[in-house]
């Protein structure tokens, strides 16, 4: 994908995205969940499944939302948000990673939403929720650094304790 600059129009970086997902296979994204599950092998039993179902249901909304949304994004791409997305779209060269980091660019620079869905319950029992103007993720504090978290690019903002 061509590299974002800023003052890029919204709508035209959702074609570009778009048509990074034009040709992925049913079959890539099911390779997407398999590896998403083995990256959550670890997690405690009690909330895996819970959380697992919920974030695969997520990525594969999303997936469908950006390939066939026809809404049109008022405003340009910022000079921040440009290096963000290109980042994001830099980091990664496997296919898998990239149709979840293409989906992260959709959700955090176009929807203005959470990576993770309000509600998404994370170990320790808590999650991200809003308050109608600000969405607030507790874990986020804990995977900011983490150079494999997307936390970083996400619009969730750390509560204060």
């Amino acid at each position: 994908m061509e590299k974002v600059k800023a003052g890029l129009e919204k709508n035209k970086l959702k074609e570009m995205l778009q048509n990074e997902l034009k040709n992925v296979t049913l079959e890539e994204l099911y390779e997407l969940s398999f590896q998403f599950n083995e990256d959550t092998r670890y997690l405690p039993r009690e909330y895996k499944k819970k959380y697992t179902e919920s974030v695969l249901n997520v990525i594969i909304s999303r997936f469908a939302m950006l390939k066939n949304t026809k809404i049109n994004f008022e405003g340009q791409i910022t000079e921040k948000e440009a290096k963000e997305i290109n980042e994001l779209l830099d980091d990664n060269d496997e296919l898998v990673g990239h149709i979840l980091n293409v989906i992260v660019v959709y959700t955090t620079y176009l929807k203005h939403r959470p990576v993770h869905l309000p509600g998404t319950v994370f170990p320790g029992m808590v999650s991200i929720y809003t308050d109608g103007e600000k969405y607030y993720c507790p874990v986020k504090k804990y995977n900011i650094d983490n150079e494999k978290a997307v936390c970083r690019y996400c619009i969730a903002v750390i509560p204060d304790e």
